[in-house]
């Protein structure tokens, strides 16, 4: 331990360390010339050199005196750390490129990294999130198991007693809530939630209490409680806001609690991705529920030491009686599989929450991984040509008494000090792209954004990449070291620069730059295919004209509240007192309403009869629209009859077919389907088809034509048209909304607007996901590109500046500036044509990952793969031009003289 201080102290006392030292030294060599001059009777001169020459180098002599006291390694590494500084100062245009393609490798690396940790890593922020799991609905056929996610209420009061592998078992529904009288209304994200909800995840709110349990439960189901944002902002943080009373969905709610700042729950649904996160929480305990509708969540705590396998068993077991899982409390589907088996899955909640993005996440990452490596290599490639500038000096220090480790370790250095500084300023790339890119991921994209962050974690692993980086970028420099090319025996002829060594080198330097021409490729291919795959997807066309001559479709929407409407008369009212005045705004050319616009999150579909036919193994659309849709969306009407103004309640009951439901049941054609009668859901009024138009993608362009069985507005009774979109084709959008927005008002001045897009703004949201991928892997392509160019660039230039001598005995043998170009030009496309091969091999297998992601496009694409390779071929060339130019501009002469 006295040895370990000492050395410590060394370092804070290091420079009178050095004096007393020097003083020392001094008085030896003074003491031994006294003694020579007295002996030999030799000169002050002449004894002072012979004591020197006894006593030895002095800066050996200080070194062996420093050792005990000092970290052998540690002051080596600082020696070899400011030399290599000093490198770095002495030639800029190295230091600016090396560390600028580190930094953009690295920074790039870790910002990807920071959000797949976030996302997919990151601990939840409940207690022993390890213990939560969602527990699905499943139904296991001949066909194979059918997973439904959600159960009826029925069946979960049912399993809450019985389980015992679960210490808590909730329930939740997501739902919007109209949230009035504390200024401007709002419709909120909620939750619908068992009282033990908060129970289950282990938290208690930061004011007030969580929801009762048991027998006080009953005395609770008219509270809320509210998140910390809402607190904030809506209730002006009100100090006393527990035990005061808000609206909700226009019925009084006592606060009986605020939720901590740090506490969030964004619910995922299947097929839509992680919804906002919830800002009210009302409890609800499903009482009356028949179990014919299955749209609860189960998240369940483990018990301590229970496996997920075990609590899946035990609940598989307990939903196989039918007791507790009816036939069909499934979902809709299960009610056509009464005979199957009903099975129970859990899944950890941080995997059920990112199971939708894992997938896209790893990829991004492996292709961020490609752009390190990448600029790794471009590194390592240009340590190498440094290398060989450097290779007289290196060798005249192994002539002077430095062994091969002790330069070794001296490269090793430079590469550390090289990676460590890269990586500061990857860690500042990636925050500031982190702080410019999240408000930009489109709405669904990803979960827990808020878990982004740049902290310790990231950090350390940012210092791992560093180090990568230095064994990537130092080892090759290192070991060439060791080869022929290096040696006391150099260091006579350090001027040559044709040797063997050096040759070596140069073929080394030409499979580095292979390498990340390959790798290159690989990242352009994938970037291709999702650029081909997204232009095939904005191709095509929704059926409906967005915009046109006459404007654009501009949709506003609102809900009304069940509480407030709960008979259709006043639904249908309501959405006439509105719809009227819009029609004679001025910019209105034609307007409507439906009650599931195209591209909304609501789709509701069913199954249908045609009477005398049997009935078709189709499902279709519901959607309940007004007169004058058609129009308004620039849907064609192909047959028959537009809906009018006389398609009341009290007239007979009409519908209007899509084009494929005619294509699917009607062969003689959208004649035989008018005056034919249909009902949905095998159950209802017969509706006569009184028209035919043409198809649309109701739910996306990525998605299918679905069939659509059109009924009026005001003839429909159920629940659903409480959902309200009014359309209108306008030039001049914006003042038709605040016009809508008035007639809202005046109608119901409490009722919120949940939304005002116009179509184009729906279309481009649809496709918002693919976009997002398509320009991160772009990104990646371009930047990958980039630092393959300079590499290409650096390689041919370094072999103009080597080859100099050669290229002037040929100019003067006669070869004229098109030979040398050539030349120059031959080499760079071998070099290019051999990165291509592998990369042409490697994308084949490596971009079958992106299947998933690619519309009307296979991972083997012709069209991209062609196109990609001819353009990174071009680049290649391109990058060769200017050295080959230069080359041709040589004066052989010169050349020769210089020689």
């Amino acid at each position: 331990m006295g040895s370990v201080l000492r050395r410590l102290l060394f370092f804070f006392q290091r420079n009178q360390f050095d004096r007393d030292l020097q003083d020392e030294l001094r008085f030896h060599e003074e003491l031994k010339a006294h003694a020579l001059a007295d002996a030999d009777g030799m000169s002050g001169d002449e004894a002072r050199a012979a004591a020197r020459r006894r006593l030895g180098n002095p800066l050996r002599l200080r070194e062996q005196s420093r050792e005990p006291w000092t970290f052998a390694t540690v002051e080596t590494f600082a020696q070899d750390a400011r030399h290599a500084l000093r490198l770095m100062r002495r030639d800029p245009a190295f230091t600016f490129t090396a560390l600028a393609t580190l930094a953009l490798g690295i920074g790039l690396t870790t910002a990807i990294f920071s959000v797949a940790y976030g996302v997919l890593w990151r601990p939840l922020p409940y207690p022993h999130s390890d213990r939560l799991v969602i527990v699905s609905s499943a139904q296991q056929t001949e066909r194979g198991v059918k997973t439904f996610s959600t159960w009826a209420p029925v069946t979960y009061e049912a399993l809450r007693p019985r389980v015992t592998a679960l210490d808590h078992l909730a329930a939740y529904s997501s739902i919007d809530v109209q949230f009035t009288g504390r200024g401007e209304p709002l419709r909120l994200p909620a939750l619908d939630v068992s009282p033990n909800f908060f129970a289950t995840l282990g938290v208690n709110p930061a004011r007030g209490r969580a929801f009762l349990t048991g027998a006080a439960a009953q005395g609770d189901d008219r509270t809320a409680i509210v998140s910390d944002r809402l607190w904030r902002t809506s209730l002006e943080a009100d100090p006393a806001i527990v035990g005061q009373s808000i609206s909700i969905d226009g019925l009084p709610r006592t606060v009986v609690g605020v939720l901590p700042p740090d506490f969030s729950f964004r619910p995922v649904v299947a097929r839509l991705g992680a919804l906002p996160a919830a800002d009210i929480f009302l409890p609800n305990r499903w009482s009356g529920d028949t179990g014919r509708s299955a749209f609860l969540f189960l998240l369940g705590r483990m018990k301590s030491g229970v496996t997920q396998e075990r609590a899946a068993a035990e609940l598989t077991a307990l939903v196989s009686d039918p007791s507790i899982a009816p036939a069909g409390a499934l979902a809709q589907a299960g009610a056509f599989a009464p005979n199957a088996r009903t099975l129970a899955r859990t899944v950890g909640l941080q995997e059920y929450g990112t199971e939708s993005v894992r997938t896209l996440l790893l990829i991004l990452l492996g292709a961020v991984s490609f752009v390190l490596l990448i600029a790794c290599v471009n590194v390592a490639n240009l340590q190498m040509a440094r290398l060989t500038a450097r290779r007289g000096e290196l060798s005249v220090r192994m002539a002077l008494g430095a062994g091969r480790r002790r330069i070794v370790g001296q490269l090793l250095t430079e590469a550390v000090v090289l990676s460590l500084l890269g990586a500061s300023l990857g860690v500042m790339l990636a925050q500031i792209a982190i702080h410019v890119t999240l408000p930009l991921v489109p709405q669904f994209v990803l979960p827990r954004l808020g878990g982004v962050v740049i902290d310790a974690r990231v950090l350390a692993f940012c210092l791992g990449l560093s180090l990568v980086s230095t064994l990537l970028i130092g080892l090759v420099p290192a070991l060439r070291v060791g080869g022929a090319a290096f040696g006391e025996g150099l260091a006579l002829h350090a001027g040559d620069a044709r040797t063997t060594g050096d040759r070596q080198g140069e073929r080394l330097r030409t499979l580095l730059v292979a390498a990340q021409i390959a790798m290159t490729l690989v990242l352009l291919i994938g970037a291709g295919l999702l650029i081909h795959s997204f232009v095939r997807l904005t191709s095509v066309s929704p059926g409906f004209e967005s915009s046109g001559r006459d404007g654009v479709v501009q949709t506003v929407k609102v809900t009304l509240p069940e509480n407030l409407y709960d008979e259709p008369e006043r639904i249908h009212a309501f959405a006439r007192g509105v719809l009227d005045p819009i029609q004679y705004l001025p910019g209105v050319t034609s307007a409507s309403l439906i009650n599931s616009a195209p591209f909304g999150m609501m789709f509701i579909q069913g199954d249908f009869d045609i009477e005398g036919q049997p009935k078709p193994k189709l499902f279709a659309g519901e959607p309940k629209i007004d007169a004058g849709y058609f129009k308004t969306m620039g849907i064609p009407l192909l047959a028959g009859r537009d809906f009018t103004a006389g398609d009341t309640a009290a007239a007979p009951k009409v519908a209007i077919v899509s084009e494929r439901i005619v294509r699917e049941c009607f062969p003689g054609g959208p004649g035989e389907a008018l005056g034919r009668r249909v009902r949905m859901n095998g159950r209802g009024e017969w509706l006569t088809v009184v028209g035919v138009v043409a198809d649309i993608r109701q739910r996306g362009l990525d998605r299918d034509v679905q069939p659509m069985l059109y009924v009026p507005f005001q003839q429909d009774r159920g629940g659903f048209i409480r959902f309200v979109s009014f359309v209108a084709r306008t030039a001049t959008p914006a003042s038709v909304v605040e016009g809508i927005r008035a007639e809202i008002r005046r109608a119901a001045p409490d009722l919120p607007i949940e939304s005002t897009v116009t179509m184009d703004e729906a279309v481009a949201a649809s496709v918002a996901q693919p976009r997002f991928r398509m320009l991160l892997l772009v990104l990646f392509a371009v930047t990958a590109t980039l630092i393959a160019t300079c590499g290409i660039y650096g390689l041919m230039a370094y072999a103009v500046t080597q080859r100099r001598r050669e290229i002037g005995v040929r100019m003067a043998l006669g070869a004229d500036r098109r030979d040398v170009l050539r030349l120059v030009l031959a080499r760079a496309l071998r070099i290019v044509a051999v990165g291509l091969i592998v990369g042409l091999a490697g994308a084949a297998g490596v971009t079958r990952v992106l299947q998933t992601f690619l519309f009307g496009v296979t991972p083997t694409d012709p069209i991209a793969f062609t196109i990609v390779t001819l353009l990174l071929m071009a680049v290649g060339l391109m990058a060769a031009w200017l050295p080959a130019r230069r080359a041709t501009r040589i004066d052989p002469w010169a050349a020769l003289r210089a020689e």
